[in-house]
């Protein structure tokens, strides 16, 4: 990983509230307890579709220019 890329991800985490950084530790802690297997199509999906219904229920900041970031993810990725 670029330091780039720890830099952006270090200053995520310190924007989270505790609560979503408890709930970001025990993610990563169940990822690491779970046996790796391997996923079919319909799984990836199945977690593509949970994963954007995620998004899409986070609150929204309108810019000034009111060209919202949901705007944007439908303009790239489509109706979620």
């Amino acid at each position: 990983m670029a330091w780039q890329d720890l830099n952006t991800l270090e200053q995520t985490i310190e924007r989270l509230t505790p609560a979503e950084k408890l709930t970001l530790i025990e993610r990563l802690a169940r990822s690491l307890r779970d046996a790796p297997t391997r996923t079919t199509p319909a799984q990836q999906r199945d977690a593509l579709h949970h994963l954007r219904q995620e998004l899409a229920a986070l609150p929204v900041h309108n810019p000034v220019d009111g060209f919202s970031n949901r705007q944007h993810d439908q303009l790239l990725y489509g109706d979620l």
